[in-house]
């Protein structure tokens, strides 16, 4: 990943679920959902025993961005792929980054992997010509390497006969 920091842009296109920090001094944090590009305040209603998902209100990402507390994967249960920390009075005037915990980002890393391996597929020292004559150098080399021994060797047997 080259950077550590989820844009707005990242925020829709990976995430799924976006919850916020939470207003005053209840305990309930607003969430939202992700569709298609939109984002919808999501509420429960309870008809009976029953509990009913209902969206409302859609809103702008640049609109709740900073308020952003935590990030949610576009998985069957949703990594927590971003989180900004602590809402206090001392973090208010100085906005902390949003940023990526780097867990279920398969999506992102994808293009990196990719041009890594298309790199070694074009990689000058990986075509078929050159890995042949690298090849022959190789067998050359060590024929050489082994009529110094025997050379050597003969040289030796001469010297001890004399």
């Amino acid at each position: 990943m080259p950077t550590t920091i989820m844009t707005p842009e990242e925020v829709l296109k990976y995430g799924k679920r976006v919850i916020l920090f939470q207003k005053g001094k209840g305990r309930h944090k607003e969430e939202f959902v992700i569709q298609d590009n939109r984002i919808f305040q999501q509420a429960f209603l309870f008809i009976g025993d029953r509990k009913h998902i209902q969206k409302t209100n859609p809103v702008e990402i640049m609109d709740i961005y900073d308020q952003i507390e935590r990030v949610y994967s576009q998985q069957r249960k949703g990594v927590l792929i971003a989180r900004r920390s602590g809402n206090y009075a001392s973090n208010q005037k100085r906005l902390l980054p949003l940023k990526k915990t780097g867990k279920g980002m398969g999506a992102t890393l994808q293009g990196a992997q990719l041009a890594k391996a298309a790199y070694t597929l074009i990689c000058e020292e990986n075509q078929p010509d050159v890995v042949k004559r690298r090849a022959q150098q190789r067998i050359k080399q060590a024929k050489k390497e082994k009529d110094e021994k025997i050379r050597l060797k003969q040289e030796k047997k001469q010297l001890q006969e004399t």
